[in-house]
């Protein structure tokens, strides 16, 4: 290949914009979507990967098996931090508390992740410090130290070392700045505070307290280290505190200690599959998942590649002239191979430029809808990586047309006879086509099953009627005068009919209250309480389905009556829930009604147990909103006179209806990425299809000219067109969609409850698709049928 060729290729391209057009775009689209996706594989598979010893730091996760639902969480006692430095010299260890705050900078209030650390977590994780002295200052009660992104998000430009600040009415003074991580890291330290300082780390005041708080603690182990009975003596450390619980597993529980405790690798932590499975499982991610994006990032690098090569072969079929007579002029096989390729790379080189612009345009959306602060994508090796990738793709698309090229006769090529390719030839665009039309249907056919089950899913039924509930989340200790002041206050708003306190918001399942209940002859039973006030019931508007529920005119704050659900009382072994009323729930708990069962979890389980009692520890309020339109009046009230109240809070308030459609944020941006996906495959159909009909057209001019000759209509014709490119998408959707059906049944195996999707999923996907490829089509038809037979036959 000369540079001559290059230009020649270049020259092509300005020759036929439309051309040029729809290759370099089909391409381009194709390269970013891939780029973003491997970008993404990329980021996750390298988490942690910037942490010096990652695979030698162990993080500590439990278990505790006497809830409800127990999951596995990236925390565990902080004292297994000196049990572990205890094991050998060898072993250190670190420890951080995680606390959502807020902090108050002049006149503004923000949100803040605060971590208590230890006195050696910078020099754990080999933390550099840019400024100030960061050790130093997390032995000062009254300084904190700060990353550097973070510095730059409270202050600006402004020079951080030494600003004021205030977190929950506390002064404090930025005393060092230390260099950030890598997004793609599990440690994070946003705010670092020392440990035993302050009040957010107060002393026990009972002994063995500090085996109940919770801090994420890391211990670092030489491959020496056996790390199984390294996880062994931390399991057993927990034993006497256990021994202290009253509660005891339920009969049949799979589990046979009331705490598990677990150790995994840092390097290791963002695919284990019990931290994805557990409450957090947004911050993990899922190795069969990400490898699933690797190869829908492979799918449509084939689909932008095998429309390159339909477009590309079209086109080499129409200049079969111009090639014979180079042929006839000397220039050689692989001279004129060469020059096919280097066309070829100019067109794959320039999709590449633009991919990476269009990739740089999309990549804020991505991170959004992915839900990974994505950074570093745009470095030199993974452009140069990209332009690579462009650079094969250019190469493998043009064996096939320069191929073609090649082996038509140059006789036959002069006489105007060479513009068709083999069979074989044929009948492999043909399969490329197939193959688009397959990925396109079945990605629909997915994005359709996966939306309508989180639709379904975000507006099922919870119990109760979400549209005129406001939750409004507590700042502070739920007893304290301010928080009746504002609760006194909040009812008092016009348009607010009631206002009710929940120790969590129905919707939620972050905080846990559990009681374990045992009844005579019976295995003790698990069951999980909900602190409310008087007026819960009233509120929410919930009937009793036996009995009574609370009335604020009967049930005062020393009540001893409890309302339980349906299923609490069936596993309570009641016969009926008639037949639990009166009963004593414990020794000194009443049962005086039977509540329905309101969602509290996702539609991926069913609800369990639950009691209801009257109690202080509220942190959320729910207020009533009646009248037409009155929602978006009071909210601006409400957020008014929260920061009237707890003027160094960031207001929390949200429509009850918001808080079970935050449960299923994931599920949406899987069907958005599914979404997008099908777009891009539907979008590279498109393209091929369209100049795969003008070829059609082309290659049967002589066929259509004759059946109009004897008589065939403009009807006929059309039928004629559209019945070659029917069968393809018809063998098409053989092919995808019974891979759509297999994807959708393993998505929708994880819900207790699925939503009533029926065929209309890969139906719709069907039909999309013959939509497409008819407006696709629909100019080289309308041709076809207003074909002169005098200028076809003279061809």
């Amino acid at each position: 290949m000369h540079l001559r060729d290059y230009r020649v290729g270049w020259r092509l391209l300005q020759k036929e914009p439309g051309y040029s057009l729809a290759v370099v775009l089909g391409l381009a689209v194709g390269f970013a979507a891939c780029f973003l996706l491997l970008g993404l594989v990329r980021y996750s598979f390298t988490y942690n990967a910037a942490i010096a010893d990652s695979a030698h730091i162990f993080v500590v996760k439990e278990r505790r098996n006497m809830l409800p639902r127990p999951d596995w969480r990236a925390t565990a006692p902080a004292p297994l931090r000196e049990v572990a430095t205890r094991s050998g010299p060898q072993v250190s260890a670190t420890s951080a508390r995680s606390f959502d705050l807020a902090a108050r900078i002049d006149n503004r209030v923000v949100a803040l992740t605060l971590q208590v650390a230890d006195a050696n977590f910078i020099d754990f994780f080999g933390i550099r410090t840019i400024e100030g002295d960061a050790k130093a200052a997390l032995a000062r009660p009254d300084a904190l130290v700060l990353s550097q992104s973070q510095a730059r998000k409270l202050f600006g430009d402004a020079h951080a070392l030494g600003k004021r600040l205030s977190i929950d009415g506390t002064p404090f003074e930025v005393k060092a700045i230390i260099a950030d991580l890598p997004a793609n890291t599990s440690v994070r330290y946003e705010v670092l505070l020392g440990a035993g300082l302050h009040s957010w780390d107060p002393a026990p005041t009972r002994a063995g307290a500090e085996w109940f708080s919770s801090a994420a603690v890391y211990i670092k182990a030489p491959p020496s280290v056996d790390d199984a009975a390294l996880a062994a003596l931390l399991q057993a450390a927990v034993a006497p505190r256990d021994a202290r619980l009253t509660f005891k597993l339920p009969a049949g529980s799979p589990y046979t200690k009331l705490t598990d405790i677990g150790m995994v690798r840092l390097s290791e932590i963002y695919f284990d599959p019990d931290l994805l499975a557990g409450r957090g499982g947004a911050r993990y991610g899922n190795k069969a998942g990400v490898a699933g994006l690797a190869a829908l990032a492979l799918l449509i690098l084939l689909l932008a590649g095998a429309n390159y090569v339909n477009l590309a072969t079209v086109r080499t079929l129409g200049r079969q002239r111009e090639i014979a007579m180079r042929k006839v002029l000397g220039v050689s096989a692989a001279r004129l191979a060469g020059q096919l390729i280097a066309e070829s790379l100019v067109v794959s080189l320039l999709a590449t430029l633009c991919s990476l612009l269009l990739a740089w345009l999309a990549l804020p959306l991505f991170a959004d809808l992915v839900n990974r602060p994505l950074t570093g994508f745009f470095s030199m090796a993974s452009c140069s990586a990209m332009f690579a990738l462009g650079a094969l793709v250019g190469l493998a698309s043009a064996l096939y047309p320069a191929w073609l090229a090649l082996g038509q006769g140059t006789s036959a090529s002069l006489q105007g006879r060479g513009n068709s390719e083999t069979r074989h030839g044929l009948m492999l665009r043909r399969v490329l086509s197939v193959f688009q039309f397959a990925a396109a249907i079945g990605l629909i056919a997915m994005t359709l099953a996966v939306s309508g089950q989180t639709r379904y899913a975000s507006h099922a039924d919870p119990g109760f009627d979400a549209a005129p509930l406001l939750v409004v989340a507590l700042p502070g200790d739920p007893g304290a005068a301010q928080v009746q002041s504002f609760r006194d206050a909040l009812a008092r708003l016009p348009g607010v009919a009631g206002v009710a306190g929940v120790s969590e918001a129905i919707g939620r399942d972050g905080n846990k209250i559990v009681y374990n209940v045992v009844r005579p002859g019976l295995e003790p039973v698990a069951v999980e309480a909900k602190l409310v006030s008087p007026e819960f019931f009233d509120v929410y508007r919930v009937r009793a389905l036996a009995g009574r529920v609370f009335d604020p005119g009967q049930d005062g704050p020393t009540s001893t009556s409890v309302v339980i659900n349906a299923s609490a009382a069936a596993a309570l072994g009641f016969a009926s829930p008639q037949a639990a009323l009166g009963q004593m729930f414990n020794a000194t708990l009443r049962i005086v009604g039977i509540a329905p069962d309101l969602r509290y979890q996702t539609l991926r389980q069913a609800p369990g147990p639950m009691v209801y009692r009257i109690g202080v520890n509220q942190g959320v309020l729910t207020a009533r909103v009646d009248g037409e339109g009155a929602m978006a009046t009071v909210r601006p009230q409400v957020e008014a006179l929260l920061a009237r109240h707890f003027p160094n809070a960031v207001p929390d308030i949200e429509p009850a209806g918001a808080v079970f459609a935050n449960n299923y944020s994931d599920d949406l941006r899987l069907a958005q990425i599914l979404a997008a996906a099908s777009v891009v495959a539907t979008a590279l159909a498109s393209f091929g299809i369209y100049v795969l009909s003008a070829y059609s057209v082309r290659r049967r001019a002589r066929e259509i000219v004759l059946r109009k000759l004897y008589g065939a209509d403009g009807f006929d014709v059309g039928r004629l067109i559209a019945r070659e490119f029917a069968v393809l998408i018809g063998i098409g959707a053989l092919i995808g969609l019974p891979a759509a059906w297999f994807a959708t049944e393993r998505y929708l195996s994880g819900f207790a409850e699925r939503a009533p999707l029926g065929w209309w999923p890969p139906l719709l996907a069907l039909g999309c698709v013959g939509l497409v490829a008819l407006v696709a089509t629909a100019r080289h038809t309308l041709a076809a049928v207003r074909m002169s037979p005098a200028l076809a036959l003279q061809n």
